[in-house]
């Protein structure tokens, strides 16, 4: 077994990431999805909590999620470990909005909680399958119509947002989607 700590160093915090791995493989791939994907899994995460050391606690529980799913994810294909990482961030950072506003509510409202996540559950299925069919239409596009794309609809960003992480403008934003969704449906036309 390999043992291998990762520090997280923001503001005056360290925080440690340490996982037991059997082989040296598992732990590369680790540090490999660590380094490559920390910044846009935070990014991730500050749309859904601003307070920064609650976003370094939910950035641990992320790869904590990750380190125990690496073998689902398959490095050969970058895009998709790239998807994969950010829809755990944002499904992780939406049960956790929905675990913190459940402890503020009454006990009265628990019955419509339970009617709510069996909603959801029935949502994340089919978002789940259109998110298949979007991640492989939009990995077929031109890298700058990917990209906005993928911040847009995957990771959930704003148009503003977008501009701001890609330094660009936010008519550019807007043109590159309107360009990509043009093409995404010729292809869809096409087919």
């Amino acid at each position: 077994m390999i043992a291998r700590g990762k520090a997280l160093i923001t503001g005056r915090r360290l925080r440690m990431i340490l996982f037991v791995f059997d082989t040296k493989e598992e732990c590369d791939k680790f540090t490999i999805l660590y380094e490559k994907y920390r910044k846009i899994v935070l990014y991730t995460i500050s749309i859904y909590e601003k307070d920064k050391f609650q976003a370094e606690d939910l950035l641990q529980d992320i790869y904590i999620i990750i380190g125990k799913n690496l073998q689902k994810i398959d490095m050969s294909d970058e895009q998709r470990s790239r998807n994969y990482v950010i829809t755990i961030a944002r499904n992780y950072c939406r049960s956790y909005l929905r675990r913190k506003s459940r402890i503020e509510e009454d006990s009265f409202e628990d019955i419509e909680t339970v009617e709510t996540e069996q909603n959801d559950i029935l949502e994340d299925i089919i978002n789940r399958e259109y998110f298949d069919y979007l991640v492989e239409e939009i990995n077929k596009l031109e890298e700058h119509y990917k990209e906005v794309l993928e911040l847009k609809y995957i990771v959930e960003l704003s148009d503003d947002e977008i501009a701001d992480f890609l330094h660009i403008k936010k008519k550019t934003v807007q043109m590159r989607l309107y360009r990509a969704k043009i093409l995404l449906r010729n292809k869809k036309g096409g087919s």
